[in-house]
């Protein structure tokens, strides 16, 4: 039967079987096995799933862009600030202070920190502070905090007329309310009769703050300065000795020169049982504060004066005693998100 003889059929049979409320949608037809008419062409089943113009079954997954530097996004972790600043902004540096690599060493220049001499106007000072808004403290730059050490760097004396030779030693420590450290510097004959004496440290005997390492520095850092003058080496070494002796029972750490202790206490009781009982000539004692705004500063490469002048240098019995002291030090960039 052809496809439109069925639609007479259909509608026929419509009639007869009350499916006249039906629609012709709801009617399949089965097309003749030898009709080469188009089914498709005449009658479209409503229930029929048809393709959907908007649909993307079937479509293709399409790979994102690559990342590329210059197309203004920071897609990390394959872009950072070091290998795209273009995309990822410039990385953060600390202009403040020296790169660590290599800051062990003493650096090649330094320059003058002379708010910190104990000479101010032409007074010496004993005990004072130094360094209070000379810098920044670190939270408030790209700089972590400083890491920190502080020597030594030259010792030198004059004496006054008629003054015989004599031996120089001093006793320094340093500490900053959790952490302490002492230096002993090596007895050394000085000479007399109006004559200066100068000589440098190897930086072995010579730290008094970061012994072991670079010393990681937030607080104020009080510095003690203590020279004395001994009749013989013998009489000055001594001294040290019982010094080194008690001090190395307490110490976290001992280099023969120089102690790091945890607790700051200890140390006024190490010191004062050893020279209460020594009767050696004082020649220099100060203490200075250096406050910890100035730290970042000190990295640097600084120098400083500690001078103290007894009597009349046209006299026997006096003395004009300096100590030159060199900091050094770094920090590193403080991680910044972006």
């Amino acid at each position: 039967m052809s496809v439109r003889h069925g639609r007479w059929f259909c509608v026929l049979a419509a009639a007869l079987a009350g499916c006249a409320g039906s629609t012709v949608s709801d009617v399949i037809i089965l097309p003749d096995s030898g009709s080469s008419d188009d089914v498709t062409s005449d009658v479209v089943d409503a229930g029929a799933a048809t393709p959907d113009a908007g649909s993307d079954v079937g479509a293709p997954d399409v790979p994102p862009p690559p990342v590329r530097c210059g197309d203004g996004v920071c897609s990390r972790p394959t872009e950072t600030c070091t290998d795209c600043p273009l995309d990822c902004n410039r990385c953060p540096v600390c202009d403040m202070a020296p790169t660590c690599t290599g800051a062990l060493a003493v650096p090649t220049t330094s320059t003058s920190l002379a708010i910190c001499d104990n000479t101010l106007d032409g007074n010496q000072r004993t005990n004072y502070s130094c360094g209070t808004g000379l810098g920044v403290s670190p939270d408030a730059t790209t700089c972590t905090d400083p890491l920190l050490r502080i020597r030594v760097k030259e010792i030198s004396i004059q004496r006054g007329f008629f003054d015989v030779p004599r031996n120089l030693y001093c006793v320094i420590s340093a500490e900053d309310g959790r952490h302490t450290e002492l230096l002993l510097t090596a007895p050394r004959e000085v000479a007399g009769n109006r004559n200066t004496t100068r000589y440098n440290l190897p930086v072995g005997q010579s730290l008094l703050w970061g012994q072991t390492d670079l010393y990681r520095s937030i607080s104020n850092i009080t510095i003690s300065y203590s020279c004395y003058l001994a009749s013989s080496g013998a009489a000055a070494q001594r001294v040290l000795d019982a010094i080194a002796g008690r001090a190395g029972m307490a110490a976290e750490h001992a280099d023969g020169y120089g102690w790091v202790f945890g607790a700051v206490s200890v140390l006024g009781t190490i010191l004062g049982s050893s020279l209460s009982t020594m009767s050696d000539s004082l020649v220099l004692e100060v203490q200075q504060t250096i406050s910890a705004s100035a730290l970042l500063t000190m990295t640097n490469g600084r120098t400083w004066e500690i001078r103290q002048r007894r009597g009349n240098l046209d006299l026997s019995g006096a003395s004009d005693t300096r100590i030159t002291l060199e900091s050094w030090g770094c920090a590193n960039v403080r991680t910044v998100v972006r």
